[in-house]
């Protein structure tokens, strides 16, 4: 006797809701108990692979502490994790943080640093860092990072906070970037370039407003004006090096001057 089709299906469909209503049941009872669960520990997790140390750990748990008591013990569901997370990302150190409970209780904290990538003197001798996304954030009492320092006729200050980021070449030249924006721009082209993030150690901006590079190598100042075609500048310095100074040796020049199209002018001592 051949199985009715309609009842083998009304059986699979029956099979199938049962599962998915075990599943529910079994979701349900599992966040009723990771609600009532109490906090068995807080983990601190700093991501960070370039060796910044900006902030510790234990400046994380202290923070929590200050702001909420001891969490160990506490219901998971009194723990407003999302406060937590912002109290956390106030830190100006900090680029990210983001707080979750796990399944056996506990509370963990992953914290991103920033990375900065230039460090700003400006003229009234104020310091302060400019990071990777543009942010501006102040110095470390306690760490320094090695990067690029640019001082001169910089008129910018810590509280500005943030300058105009943009991806590659500017595409609307219509836009007018200011010098801090062009610095930034400058700066952050050369962290990310192994060979230019050793070789400049100093970025200057003279009176006229033009941008230099001092090298750590070398007596000479690299005038580049400003950002625009900056990869352009560069690969062209980098061709005067291999096939210029390599012949004349690193210090028969005062100035190499990379503002005029196509060509490098240099300035003998």
């Amino acid at each position: 006797m051949s199985e009715n089709p309609n009842r083998s299906k009304i059986l699979r469909i029956t099979a199938y809701g049962a599962v998915i209503v075990a599943f529910l049941i079994t979701l349900g009872f599992s966040e009723h108990r990771q609600d009532v669960m109490p906090c068995s520990d807080v983990e601190v997790a700093i991501i960070d692979t370039l060796g910044h140390n900006f902030v510790e750990e234990g400046e994380i748990m202290e923070l929590v502490k200050n702001k909420f008591g001891t969490l160990q013990g506490k219901p998971l569901s009194s723990i407003n994790i999302s406060l937590l997370e912002k109290i956390i990302n106030t830190n100006p150190f900090i680029a990210d943080a983001e707080v979750f409970s796990t399944i056996d209780g506990k509370i963990k904290i992953e914290v991103k640093q920033r990375m900065p990538v230039v460090r700003i003197v400006n003229v009234k001798d104020e310091s302060f860092y400019i990071d990777d996304q543009g942010v501006f954030m102040p110095l470390s009492g306690d760490y320094t990072a090695r990067v690029a320092v640019a001082n001169g006729y910089i008129f910018d200050t810590e509280s500005e906070r943030r300058v105009t980021v943009y991806d590659g070449e500017k595409k609307d030249t219509a836009i007018k970037l200011s010098r801090i924006d062009e610095i930034f721009h400058v700066a952050d082209y050369i962290y990310h370039h192994e060979f230019w993030n050793a070789q400049i150690e100093q970025i200057y901006v003279n009176a006229e407003g033009d941008i230099e590079l001092i090298p750590r190598v070398g007596s000479q100042n690299i005038v580049l004006g400003n950002s625009e075609k900056l990869e352009k500048k560069l690969n062209k310095l980098l061709l005067f090096y291999r096939e210029g100074l390599s012949k004349t040796g690193w210090n028969k020049y005062k100035t190499i001057n990379l503002k005029y199209e196509g060509q490098v002018v240099c300035t003998k001592k």
